[in-house]
């Protein structure tokens, strides 16, 4: 299958939340238990009178030095030898919470009601059936995108504003940047 990775470009991006339904519905994920895998997280930048919003969809990176796998006390974060996905074993996991303190991008998510964590699986399962995952069929504007991780890791660039350093982790994910015009 290959490795993946996402795209996402940011001025593209309408705060409409379709690929946070699109995760949650496929991924039959239950309202109320604290659980969102896609996120789009919205912060103001800027000082006024040249302020703007920010809005990024994010989710787990899938990256390549993945901090939540090496910090799991019972091994239960691995990686997919298939594709490279980074993924949690519900049967190992006890719900410790250790994943969740080191990811700088805020993927795993504690589960109330099972009191274990999980996370994006990069709808592995869509994958094999030749689907794109599900956050990204219903992105109206094509905001988010996914692809083979070598044609996209080349492209736009690996931060943005209010995205921890990726250096340490290397998460797959790029960004195409909005270039904001100064006012005068």
């Amino acid at each position: 299958m290959g490795t993946y990775g996402w795209l996402i470009d940011e001025k593209l991006c309408i705060e409409c939340r379709a690929c946070e339904s699109a995760c949650k519905t496929w991924n039959q994920l239950e309202t109320g238990v604290g659980v969102r895998w896609r996120q789009v997280r919205v912060r103001e930048m800027g000082v006024y009178p040249q302020v703007r919003q920010q809005a990024l969809t994010g989710s787990c990176h899938h990256c390549e030095n993945a901090w939540c796998m090496k910090v799991c006390p019972v091994k239960a974060i691995w990686r997919r030898a298939e594709d490279g996905t980074v993924q949690i074993d519900q049967d190992k996991c006890v719900g410790c919470q250790q994943c969740a303190m080191f990811c700088p991008y805020g993927a795993p998510q504690f589960n109330v009601r099972t009191r274990k964590m999980s996370k994006c699986t990069f709808c592995v399962d869509r994958q094999e059936q030749g689907l794109d995952p599900a956050c990204v069929t219903l992105c109206p504007t094509g905001a988010l995108q996914y692809g083979p991780w070598e044609e996209i890791q080349n492209k736009g660039s690996e931060t943005t504003e209010n995205f921890a350093p990726p250096r340490q982790t290397r998460p797959r994910v790029r960004f195409i940047k909005e270039a904001f015009p100064v006012s005068r």
